[in-house]
């Protein structure tokens, strides 16, 4: 496997695991169930979650367009 393959394979691991976070913050935001934290911190927390997943779609394609 080149390093190439291993990065789009971390990366897009890294994308579907924060999809998943993701989700189940916005579910906990939209039923109220903050736990032992405040619905600000876990706006905070979703809007965190969200620029990393920018992030990482951006590294995937980088990835993607990479020719060598």
């Amino acid at each position: 496997m080149t390093t190439r393959e291993k990065a789009r394979n971390y990366v897009w691991s890294r994308i579907e695991s924060t999809e998943r976070e993701y989700k189940q913050i916005h579910k906990d935001i939209e039923n109220n169930m903050t736990g032992v934290v405040s619905m600000d911190q876990l706006e905070i927390r979703l809007d965190a979650t969200d620029r990393k997943l920018d992030m990482y779609n951006y590294l995937f394609k980088l990835i993607e367009l990479d020719e060598n």
